[in-house]
């Protein structure tokens, strides 16, 4: 029993925790156009009065190749404007210590300007589809994005050795402002095949309005 266990090491953690923070360990990618930053912007406009919000998190994780483990964490995701998103776990398994707090500013397309390069923009319904690239060569070979008016529906990384990264996030509107629901992750690597599926409850947002009320 003690085998699959000393298998499954810090690495792998890692790359769990990055399905859920839309793969913070990507390389660093370049500047996007203007066009971009209009379909960034535009992806984020129902948001743009929230100040911070507050749910907590629970997420189970499935490791589909050897050696075959799943468990479960809970924690928050905190978000302040304008782009600073944090998960926090409450507690992480032992090749887990060191991931509890993970910066998840990715989750945030208004940041991409500053990261990505952006090589086309089309449209299918009400949805924006995204290609992005590093602008140095490195092991990602291409980014897929989707946003509708509410923000961030889909995110693909692919890797140049055949492997790929798949996050579809699921919106609900609490208090008029879409905020995800839950958020599925497919890590398909040469290495491992992992899932995980995360959900958000108990919200609590500030807004410009509700802010200025509780000021009077």
């Amino acid at each position: 029993m003690s085998e699959p266990v000393m298998v499954f090491d810090r690495r792998h953690f890692a790359v769990l925790i990055a399905s859920l923070a839309l793969l913070g360990e990507a390389p660093v990618p370049s500047a996007s156009t203007d066009e971009a930053a209009r379909a960034f912007a535009a992806s984020g406009a129902r948001t743009a009065a929230v100040q911070s919000y507050r749910s907590k998190l629970h997420v189970d994780f499935v490791l589909r190749s050897f050696p075959y483990l799943k468990f479960h964490l809970e924690g928050r995701m905190d978000y302040q404007r304008p782009n600073i998103y944090s998960v926090h776990f409450d507690h992480v398994p032992w090749f887990g210590k060191g991931f509890e707090n993970i910066k998840a500013d990715p989750l945030q397309p208004a940041t991409w300007i500053e990261h990505y390069d952006v090589t086309s923009i089309g449209h299918s319904g009400d949805r924006t589809l995204v290609e992005m690239r590093d602008k140095v060569a490195g092991n990602v070979k291409g980014v897929h994005a989707e946003l509708d008016p509410d923000g961030l529906r889909r995110i693909q990384f692919l890797y140049v050795n055949g492997g790929n990264i798949n996050v579809e996030v699921n919106p609900r509107v609490v208090d008029g402002v879409p905020v995800p629901a839950t958020e599925d992750a497919d890590i398909r690597l040469p290495a491992y095949h992992v899932v995980a599926h995360a959900s958000f409850s108990d919200y609590t947002i500030v807004t410009d309005a509700n802010k200025a009320d509780g000021a009077r």
